[in-house]
């Protein structure tokens, strides 16, 4: 089934709200004028010099999403095979995955896009053939590159997985594909100061409907998709209470979720 899902978002893209302050996401990223992402759609962002972007592996990172200060904001991240990971203990995501230096998958999917979150809670957005760990640069797209970003990623202890780029660099990286489905959309973009920001859609939208208006609204520099469907998980942390804001609870529902995506906000 979800590889059936993942093949009905493909066409479109083989061509071509609570609000926080947090880290510059962007190894020595500079804010270029606009300030912090806020505004329509906006169901969190980190900017600015402190606040961490994470990726958690799931169920193992269960106690970590616990753990999670008041404001943070956990949303599903990379989409969730119908496989079991190597080591047994659970879904396997699609595509590279890597979870603060272990290797999870060095698979890569159909894909072209990636998000790179640092030890130090710093995350970019990039092609997959443009991945950075600190100063080097690793092109995913043949296996060597691969692993020599995962024996870096190992040493620094960054995180990284694997989606579908949906803007790149300012420009649209889909294209417009008749009677394809509707659905609300969730996506992690990042702006022009570096700033990364996770937006929702108001409704039901085709994932191009859904590029288009984060464009117009926030004239993103990257976006990625986030899965959403079925495994559509999101939660702001509340002093030990946290408030769900999407479809998939806490409980037996948690054990479908291979990874999420949690936007910490400065102390």
């Amino acid at each position: 089934m979800r590889a059936r899902l993942i093949s009905r978002v493909l066409p479109a893209l083989l061509c071509a709200p609570a609000i926080f302050a947090g880290a510059s996401l962007s190894a020595g990223a500079a804010h270029a004028g606009g300030g912090c992402p806020s505004g329509a759609g906006i169901r969190a962002a980190v900017c600015g010099d402190a606040g961490r972007v994470e990726i958690l592996l799931m169920p193992g990172d269960l106690a970590l999403l616990d753990a999670g200060p008041a404001g943070a904001v956990s949303v599903t991240g990379a989409y969730t095979g119908a496989g079991v990971r190597d080591s047994g203990d659970g879904p396997k995501p699609v595509g590279v995955f890597i979870a603060r230096g272990e290797r999870i998958s060095l698979e890569l999917a159909r894909m072209d896009g990636l998000l790179v979150a640092g030890a130090d809670g710093r995350a970019r957005i990039s092609t997959v053939s443009d991945a950075r760990i600190g100063a080097e640069a690793f092109d995913l797209r043949d296996l060597a590159g691969r692993v020599a970003f995962a024996k870096a990623a190992e040493a620094a202890g960054a995180s990284a997985l694997q989606s579908h780029l949906l803007i790149r660099d300012g420009a649209l990286d889909l294209r417009e594909v008749e009677g394809a489905p509707t659905a609300r959309r969730r996506i992690l973009f990042q702006a022009a100061s570096g700033d990364l920001a996770i937006w929702e859609s108001g409704g039901a939208r085709t994932l191009y409907a859904a590029a288009v208006e984060l464009q117009a609204a926030h004239a993103p520099v990257m976006a990625l998709n986030l899965d959403m469907g079925g495994h559509d998980f999101c939660e702001e942390a509340r002093d030990g209470h946290p408030r769900s804001c999407g479809i998939v609870g806490r409980g037996e529902q948690m054990a479908k979720l291979s990874n999420l995506v949690r936007l910490v906000p400065a102390p």
